[in-house]
């Protein structure tokens, strides 16, 4: 496997970016001499992508999406899905998604304490009954990145299981 910045060249070149989040050693590809970059899971066409823990991480995710916004290609062939092209305004799409599914969170904490699934039911109003358990894990993924900003608190190590309050 290519490491962060290696270029692999055989006739062509393949730039590696490391883009973890969705799982922690996800990886990117940007063909070099062109404006294509190789989004595998990271950032797909048809929906965000689950960040699961313990192998996804909210805080890496939003930092492989702000390296992937800050760079050049505009077009993403990502693993599922088909091009997305004006890929930079599609990364800021998806940084501004999660930024509101965290809001989303702190607003329903402000109300009182609540554990993940009523959280869920809170935030995904509607929600295909099959995807519950993908929520859930991404509601988990932000949660475990707010607990360590510290904006909130539960008791003991972030969980599943456990119950969420706002810090302070």
């Amino acid at each position: 496997m290519a490491r962060d910045g290696e270029v692999v060249r055989r006739g062509w070149a393949l730039e590696a970016i490391a883009t973890p989040g969705h799982t922690a050693n996800h990886m990117a590809y940007a063909l070099k001499g062109t404006d294509i970059l190789f989004s595998g899971d990271h950032v797909m066409a048809w929906a965000t992508s689950v960040v699961a823990p313990p192998d996804g991480a909210m805080n890496d995710y939003m930092n492989s999406l702000y390296k992937l916004g800050a760079r050049e290609e505009s077009v993403y062939f990502p693993g599922h899905g088909g091009a997305i092209h004006d890929a930079r305004r599609f990364v800021r799409y998806y940084i501004e998604h999660r930024r509101g599914r965290e809001a989303s969170i702190l607003h329903r904490l402000a109300k009182s304490a609540a554990d993940i699934p009523t959280l869920v039911r809170a935030i995904y109003i509607g929600l295909d009954p099959r995807l519950i358990g993908a929520a859930g894990l991404s509601v988990l993924a932000h949660l475990e990145d707010l607990v360590a900003r510290g904006l909130v608190a539960t008791d003991g190590a972030p969980s599943i299981s456990g119950n969420y309050r706002l810090a302070g």
